[in-house]
């Protein structure tokens, strides 16, 4: 391991999002630190809440007013959010299963709620619930009862029954937005853990055969074990998003703290294996070595812990992290060159491409959706 060398700013942003207690092996480049520049990685990261702890306990540092009641604002604001919003998943959470449908709680409501001290040290802005695939057209009714409906894109490939099926069948979310004015702008239900052409995909069963209770606001709800939970986040962290925000490296690191030394470890090897994407669970650990120092590789039951975090990985990361990421309409080609590149097998490789392929023999979806856009383009 050696020290990776970052501007300033996100020296400052590394330190807020994921120091603990030791000092993280980082060299800072000599360039006078910028405030504007530190706000703008920090709304990038989507880290300000603990940005602004992080200056609240280093008083040495003299953070101008401006930018400091910009940060409290930001901090008061997603908490104030966050309480909110999880007051809503928590009611659309019982009124889904009162109904019969299966579901459960996920991602960034629940993480926030789960890994941090400070719920509201997390900056979220939606609500994600994983449906099993059957219970879709009764959650959608649920849902809408409660204020939120498919956009108009989605009703229309949603009209009809084959399109429909299609749609399921190679999509894995469906956003919601709201009918009305409403604080949550967007709520998403999820019954796959990607696009199934990436070749990620768990069945309900395997999601929650190994389900716990979890107690927040009072109420105790079913969510997947922190197994579960740590492959989720690999998925979505590093198979898609490919931890290009601080707050993704955040959600893991904290889920490693509280829960390493107690996961069946021998499990998320063989699930993970046989899903194929082993590299990117050692690639991520690997990732957290290098960046902080703690080694959870050592949990691993699995040898070449030394080839971990891959150099142009590492590259590729830290340069995203200092500079952001363009904002892309799709980023589907960004995700499959990715995959292929990091995903475990050749055989694993070889899937995404032909479920790529196989996804283009859809042509009742793909004329559905290019009559939607055509239509839209006049």
């Amino acid at each position: 391991m050696h020290k990776i060398q970052v501007s300033t700013e996100l020296s400052i942003l590394i330190n807020a999002a994921l120091k603990d207690e030791n000092d993280l092996p980082i060299s800072v480049s000599r360039n006078e630190l910028n405030w504007d520049s530190l706000m703008k990685l920090a709304k990038w990261h989507q880290v300000r809440p603990l940005l602004f702890d992080y200056l609240g306990k280093n008083r040495n540092m003299q953070v101008p007013e401006k930018y400091n009641q910009l940060l409290r604002d930001s901090t008061i604001t997603q908490a104030v959010t966050n309480m909110s919003f999880l007051r809503t998943s928590i009611d659309f959470y019982e009124q889904l299963i009162t109904s019969g449908v299966q579901a459960f709680l996920m991602k960034g409501a629940l993480w926030a709620w789960m890994l941090y001290d400070k719920p509201g040290a997390r900056e979220f802005g939606d609500i994600d619930y994983f449906i099993n695939k059957h219970d879709i057209k009764d959650s959608l009714k649920i849902l809408s009862r409660n204020g939120f409906e498919p956009d108009a894109y989605r009703t229309f490939l949603l009209e009809k029954r084959r399109i429909a099926e299609l749609y399921l069948k190679t999509d894995y979310q469906l956003p919601l937005q709201p009918i009305d004015e409403n604080t949550l702008q967007s709520l998403e239900i999820q019954w796959n853990s990607s696009y199934p052409r990436y070749c990620y995909s768990f069945t309900w069963d395997e999601l929650t055969t190994r389900m716990m209770d979890f107690r927040v606001v009072n109420t105790s709800i079913k969510v997947p074990c922190m197994e579960t939970q740590l492959l989720m986040m690999i998925v979505h962290h590093a198979g898609v998003e490919q931890w290009d925000k601080l707050k993704y490296v955040a959600d893991f690191l904290r889920l490693l703290r509280l829960e390493a030394h107690r996961l069946d470890w021998n499990y998320i090897s063989e699930t993970s294996k046989s899903k194929g994407f082993h590299r990117l669970i050692m690639e991520s650990l690997g990732l957290i070595r290098e960046i902080t120092g703690e080694d959870y590789l050592k949990y691993s039951p699995d040898s070449g812990h030394e080839n971990y975090p891959d150099a142009q990985l590492m590259k590729n990361i830290i340069d995203h992290w200092e500079n952001g990421r363009p904002v892309l309409k799709t980023k589907s080609w960004r995700i499959f060159k990715y995959n292929i590149r990091y995903r475990d097998r050749w055989k694993d490789k070889i899937n995404i491409i032909f479920g790529h392929l196989a996804y283009l023999t859809e042509w009742q979806l793909l004329w559905q959706k290019f009559v939607w856009y055509r239509k839209k383009s006049f």
